[in-house]
């Protein structure tokens, strides 16, 4: 996956009990949340740094994906993974580079995706595929 348009495991208590929680589906349409309204600002390279998870995937990305991670290192590489919606649902290695040109990101050369960072060290991605909130993790 290039860029936006190329980012709970429950262990049952007994095997009886499978067979009495009915099984459910979220629809995409249904899986974005908010945690709270967060006030965005225009990233900078600098804002770039460390590891990101997915909290929010909007549009058509949100059909096609449950959950992003990144690990962008300043110097301009990245490596992550994508959990895709398919059936079986599974994990794509994402690795390359990114830049930041007018404003945007760029994931390996392709199409560029506004970005925008909040207090918390949160980014905003937004392209033509959709966009995507992603909460920074602490260092560990």
């Amino acid at each position: 996956m290039k860029g936006l348009a190329s980012l709970t495991v429950l262990v049952p208590l007994a095997v009886g009990l499978a067979g009495c929680i009915p099984s459910s589906v979220i629809a995409p349409e249904h899986r974005s949340f908010l945690i709270e309204e967060l006030e965005w600002q225009p990233a900078q390279a600098a804002d770039i740094d460390g590891v990101f998870i997915s909290t929010e995937l909007r549009g058509p990305l949100a059909t096609a994906l449950r959950k992003l991670v990144y690990d962008f290192e300043p110097g301009g590489a990245y490596t992550g993974a994508a959990l895709f919606d398919d059936a079986p649902p599974h994990f794509e290695v994402l690795t390359g580079s990114w830049a930041i040109e007018d404003g945007a990101l760029v994931l390996d050369g392709g199409s560029p995706a506004r970005i925008e960072v909040a207090y918390d060290g949160s980014l905003r991605l937004a392209g033509e595929e959709g966009s995507v909130v992603l909460r920074k993790e602490e260092a560990r």
